[in-house]
């Protein structure tokens, strides 16, 4: 794509440059770890990608998607790198790289005019809205997909300067390829007839009817998209607005686009869906009333370039502006990934004969700069979600999400005071009083537990808070309400392994032993890689004196868990009753600073 001879550094410093500044803004990502949004499910705990099941990436869907070929190079980056946060990112960061010289290639067929491509791929590439796409690893789907986009668009201009038919070939099946990294790449026949329209600066009827198999295809896509947003639950039916809103607050969405896309400041991970308002609609339809009417001036004149960046600009848009409702958000900076191009391009071909090397200069510095800033709030999951909550104080999404990533780093009473935060800015969503439970729990203080689960079920029949009332009961010695809230449990989720877990505590404490391994048995069964049920179970079988069986599954379980310090005691415990030497388990968990630990080898290692 870059011509590689002797003049290859003096014909394309400025790319280049452009290249390594990118480096530099998303170099500091290799040592940021991944965020609690989608990542965990997409990558880091999703059991497909660790053990590399192709099958199910052909048969299943990811959070809402069906993204086989994203789900392929997740597990393949996995086989070779294991959990390594930078390898994820370095793959993200690659493949952003790639976008911009394939998006230099695809504007210089385009415009045939350097500077062009020069402005586009240096906006593409250092524009802060860009972050949130290379910086976020569950986000790989969005670089894959217009990755295959921007190729099959490559293969269409080819097409329509060459006519054959090979070209065409080439262009469905990168179209095919996009769509299997996500769903989106749909939108790829609609921008097809606007390259005709581009091109021949009218609409070719032949040209035209060879994109109705891309249609056929983007519709069965479509459908399949519609299905897993469904099925995960990402139709959000609380904004299932009359039409005449949901028009409106699209044109306030484009509106917003826009304002980010020349000004990007005030940016955000979340920006809270927007209260309706008359003046918000008035002014989303006066903004759909102007971009017709710009549509209509550039038709009448001819104005095909013009004509063709706007429709660009909203067909790369058309999917996430909220008439069919889904997700927490009206806008996002992610959507933005390819919607930027017409934008950028809109500029740069206003000034293509009056391009300065400062302009250059200036933006390229101005751009690495806030980029760079932009990026130090993905440094961890809880600085991007206080990032939000600076900016949208009573965002009840960003004040979960911080509350439930300080519970996980052990910020108990910040976490604590961000789940009585999100549930007074939103007492009717059950999500925060169910966390606020967990902590309590995590805490030790299973009355407040109790309570925080109670409202939660007053608002939701939520299974996981049935399970987590009935943990708090369990601790409150309470065995009757305990067993009570397993069983109802069981009764809509049969394979439920933390409710059987409550079950078999129950039936441990009061030396129900029989019961108790039996329920044991049924939660590994169910998910054998649990820690906690081998340990459990290993007491269960220390109480009948089947120590042989009891260090087995210690053994599983510090296998699974190697920081299990208590299991490490109990382990000593079993070697003290078998005659075996224990010292080296009770130093382990001596060394977790587990007094029970101490005090065994005092007693045993003297």
């Amino acid at each position: 794509m870059i011509s590689l001879n002797k003049n290859t550094l003096k014909d394309n410093w400025q790319l280049l440059l452009v290249l390594v500044a990118t480096l530099l803004v998303y170099a500091k990502f290799i040592g940021y770890g991944h965020i609690s949004w989608d990542d965990p499910e997409m990558v880091f705990k999703n059991k497909d990608v660790i053990n590399f099941n192709v099958y199910n990436f052909f048969k299943s869907h990811y959070v809402g998607n069906y993204l086989p070929i994203t789900m392929l190079v997740h597990a393949f980056v996995y086989q070779l790198f294991g959990a390594s946060d930078a390898a994820h990112h370095a793959v993200n960061i690659l493949l952003h790289l790639i976008n911009g010289i394939v998006l230099y290639k695809l504007t210089a067929l385009l415009f045939n005019k350097k500077s062009v491509s020069i402005l586009t791929v240096l906006v593409f590439l250092l524009h802060p809205l860009q972050i949130e796409n290379v910086g976020w690893i569950s986000e790989l789907k969005t670089l894959l997909s217009n990755l295959f986009l921007l190729l099959a668009l490559i293969q269409f201009h080819n097409h329509l300067a060459s006519t054959k038919l090979k070209h065409l070939l080439n262009c469905f099946l990168f179209f095919i390829l996009g769509a299997l990294c996500k769903p989106s790449a749909v939108i790829l026949p609609v921008l097809l007839i606007l390259f005709i329209l581009f091109y021949y600066k009218t609409l070719k009827r032949k040209e035209t009817i060879y994109s109705i198999p891309f249609f056929v295809v983007a519709i069965f896509f479509g459908v399949v998209n519609l299905k897993t947003q469904a099925a995960d639950l990402f139709i959000n039916h609380a904004h299932e607005f009359p039409y005449y809103q949901r028009i409106g607050m699209a044109g306030f969405a484009l509106l917003n686009y826009f304002k980010l896309s020349y000004f990007p400041i005030n940016q955000s991970v979340i920006y809270p869906y927007p209260e309706i308002t008359n003046t918000k609609l008035i002014i989303g339809y006066l903004v759909l009333l102007l971009i017709i009417g710009l549509l209509l001036f550039s038709l009448i004149k001819k104005k095909i370039n013009t004509l063709f960046f706007i429709l660009f600009f909203i067909v790369s848009l058309g999917l996430v502006l909220q008439l069919i409702p889904f997700g927490e958000v009206l806008n996002a900076d992610r959507y933005m990934y390819l919607a930027i191009v017409p934008l950028i391009w809109l500029v740069a071909t206003l000034i293509k004969n009056n391009y300065k090397i400062y302009y250059y200069v200036a933006l390229l510095f101005l751009l690495t700069t806030a980029s760079f800033i932009r990026g130090s709030v993905w440094k961890s999951a809880l600085s991007i979600y206080e990032d939000i909550i600076q900016k949208y104080p009573d965002s009840f999404v960003a004040l979960n999400s911080a509350g439930s990533e300080c519970m996980f780093l052990n910020y108990d009473t910040k976490s604590l005071d961000y789940f009585n935060k999100a549930t007074q800015v939103a007492p009717q969503n059950y999500k925060g009083f169910y966390n606020r439970g967990l902590l309590f729990l995590k805490m030790n203080k299973p009355e407040l537990a109790v309570q925080s689960f109670n409202q939660t079920l007053a608002l939701y029949d939520y299974n996981k808070a049935l399970v987590g009332r009935a943990n708090a009961y369990y601790l409150l010695q309470d065995f009757s309400k305990a067993l009570n809230d397993a069983n109802s449990v069981l009764q809509k989720d049969s394979k439920n392994d933390k409710a059987y877990f409550v079950i078999a505590n129950c039936n441990n404490d009061i030396n129900q032993l029989e019961e108790a391994i039996k329920n044991y048995n049924i939660c590994i069964s169910i998910n054998p890689d649990n820690a906690d049920y081998y340990f459990k179970r290993s007491i269960a079988f220390g109480k009948t004196q089947n120590f042989e069986k009891c260090l087995q599954d210690l053994n599983l379980c510090i296998e699974i868990n190697p920081n299990y310090h208590e299991a490490y005691y109990w382990r000593g415990v079993v070697k003290v009753n078998i005659k075996q030497n224990p010292c080296e388990d009770f130093s382990v968990a001596a060394k977790n600073n587990y007094e029970p630990a101490i005090n065994a080898i005092n007693k045993y290692c003297k």
